[in-house]
């Protein structure tokens, strides 16, 4: 047995079924190379690569590789694996960051780990990429470093507010509407579907950015004094926590959540040597039961954050949630077309549990990796950059203020 984690790297033959690169990927993988050897120049030139960034990289790509393979080893329906990513791209800059994000993918595919030893993690290293510039980007802007009085939390604030509308407008659209499925045989209706979906998506969006534009000039448009922005954040804080509450615990505890995966038999009847055959559909809660249950605990969540938040800076966190937050869904908009491409949406990880659920709902395989997306990658970035913020306050400044993005993350 190959052990080396290499043995998919060869061109596939005729009906073969172990693992392989097909030309068409092996295209990719090329252009990925040549992509990660243009990073390289732009991250010199840009003066990042100092002696702490690439003493850091290192232990950032063992970060990601470690808490993602031990994710896909417990079947979570989520990543985890850009905590090294955006504690990069805090410290040393967008160019730094993207290129942890890509190297740590592309090893990650070469190691006999959970989620490596194949193809599919070096698909997705272009959005571990985005993921490193965004984060770069966001500490630019000073998620990591505005106190509660700083005027600029009202960008924050309003992009909150965009994100919120999107998001109410999605369900009054789903209710009232519905959602195109593009997953019907006639081409004509194919098309016509796919035209409404395109533009619903692009509607959505424009709401979301509109919102937040006047919301930005108006009620968060913060010029003089600051006293209502500290109110502001205590309220965005207290929704934004008990929304995450809420979105793990169905995640986990719904009727077709995590635990209702965990059957302790495989699809061929064989016994899963997952958690030693361990049965937990029974901790799978009937939706109206479950529903009522869950909300209750958010809304508790939501209340003794927002306590905590009135605490001297620690609303200070809600410009962490929103940077996290808006990364999650480009890397969602990014990875669903991967995913549903080459794989079918299914990669191996437990999120495949979700594109099931979406699948057995009626949508294609690309809405149901979007759908997946839009689940997983918005609260999966919201915590990675919740790491990094608890990692940078744990460092001394002088630690920081040795890489050289290190002052972004300052507090002024």
């Amino acid at each position: 047995m190959d052990r080396s984690g290499l043995a998919w790297l060869h061109l596939c033959v005729k009906d073969e079924t172990t693992p392989c690169i097909q030309p068409t990927e092996l295209v990719y993988l090329v252009a990925l190379l040549v992509g990660l050897a243009v990073l390289v120049v732009i991250a010199v030139q840009s003066r990042d690569l100092t002696t702490a960034t690439l003493t850091l990289m290192p232990v950032a790509i063992a970060i990601n590789i470690a808490a993602g393979a031990i994710v896909v080893a417990l079947r979570l329906p989520i990543y985890l694996d850009s905590i090294g990513t955006v504690l990069v791209g805090a410290l040393a800059g967008p160019w730094a960051g993207a290129l942890t994000g890509l190297l740590a993918n592309l090893i990650w595919a070469i190691l006999p780990v959970p989620g490596g030893a194949g193809p599919t993690i070096a698909f997705f290293a272009p959005v571990a990429g985005v993921i490193g510039l965004l984060s770069g980007f966001w500490a630019s802007q000073g998620v990591f470093r505005l106190r509660t009085d700083d005027p600029r939390v009202g960008r924050f604030l309003a992009l909150w507010a965009g994100i919120a509308a999107a998001i109410i407008a999605f369900f009054v659209v789903k209710e009232r509407i519905g959602i195109p499925s593009l997953s019907v045989e006639d081409p004509v209706q194919l098309a016509d579907n796919q035209l409404r979906f395109i533009l619903i998506a692009l509607g959505l969006v424009a709401l979301g950015l509109v919102v937040a534009l006047v919301a930005a000039r108006t009620i968060f448009g913060f010029r003089g004094g600051t006293a209502r922005a500290g109110t502001y954040l205590v309220i965005a804080s207290a929704t934004t926590a008990g929304a995450i509450v809420f979105a793990v615990l169905r995640l986990l505890f719904a009727a077709t959540g995590w635990f209702s995966t965990v059957t302790g038999v495989l699809p061929d009847g064989s016994p899963d040597p997952f958690l030693w055959g361990a049965n937990l559909t029974g901790l799978a809660m009937p939706d109206d039961e479950g529903l009522y249950l869950v909300g209750a605990i958010a809304v508790a969540g939501a209340l003794l954050v927002g306590w905590w938040a009135t605490r001297g800076e620690n609303a200070r966190l809600f410009p962490v949630w929103i940077g996290g937050l808006t990364t999650g869904l480009v890397a969602a908009a990014m990875s669903a077309p991967i995913a549903a491409g080459p794989f079918g949406g299914v990669t191996g990880a437990g999120t495949d549990a979700l594109v099931a659920l979406f699948r057995s709902m009626g949508l294609s395989v690309f809405q149901s990796a979007f759908a997946q997306g839009l689940t997983s990658d918005p609260l999966d970035k919201t915590l990675s950059f919740t790491v990094v913020a608890a990692v940078l306050v744990a460092l001394p400044i002088t630690v920081r203020t040795m890489f050289s993005r290190g002052e972004a993350v300052v507090a002024d």
